[in-house]
């Protein structure tokens, strides 16, 4: 396996939002889902994953203001579900951006208080934990302000994890005081990964 953080600047991201926005069923999107399409697109034609295999990417929605009513200010306990797109890898990479990119959007419109509680309900019965074969899963840490931590001798150059859990994981990090720039941290074979340096590049 090979690790890598890639740099989005505000440019790229604009650049990848406005490539998912040429699709006329796609008007706008936020630079979560367009890059969440954008990653997933490019990690699975990195794969060379047969076109009628079936992917899914997780990641983790939060609910505090999809509860009806919301959670109260200040609630400080875990308030996410986790939701997920399923779609061919054909379909992915042969269509544009912005069809991968709308699969998240659907994700993300469908957690709704009744998907939470649902959610909730199934977590309680079952204790399941979610199946990562053929899967993605992408946390973001791109809102987390690790940047401006400060444990006494002066503010972090760099934060993030070690390592990541799984390689099925890709984590996304805020880019220190470049409040619009993210990395985008991910593991993947040596071959594979070569791939998906190039279609970053190419932005």
């Amino acid at each position: 396996m090979s690790y890598r953080a890639f740099r989005f600047d505000s440019g790229k991201l604009d650049r990848v939002k406005s490539l998912a926005a040429e699709d006329p069923t796609l008007p706008s999107c936020t630079t979560f889902e367009a890059l969440s399409g954008f990653v997933w697109r490019a990690r699975t034609a990195a794969l060379g994953l047969l076109p009628e295999q079936q992917t899914k990417l997780l990641f983790a929605v939060d609910g505090r203001a999809r509860f009806k009513p919301p959670l109260p200010t200040g609630y400080f306990g875990n308030g996410i579900v986790l939701t997920n797109s399923l779609a061919r890898a054909g379909e992915l990479t042969e269509r544009p951006l912005g069809y991968a990119v709308g699969k998240v959007r659907e994700a993300v419109k469908g957690v709704t208080d009744a998907y939470m509680r649902s959610a909730i309900d199934y977590f309680e019965a079952t204790r399941a934990r979610p199946s990562l074969s053929a899967t993605l899963l992408i946390t973001t840490w791109s809102r987390l302000a690790f940047h401006t931590t400060d444990f006494g001798w002066g503010e972090p150059r760099q934060s993030g994890p070690v390592a990541l859990p799984e390689k099925e994981v890709i984590l996304f990090l805020s880019n220190g005081k470049e409040k619009r720039s993210i990395n985008v941290l991910l593991g993947l074979p040596a071959s594979a990964m070569a791939v998906f340096e190039k279609l970053v590049e190419e932005m």
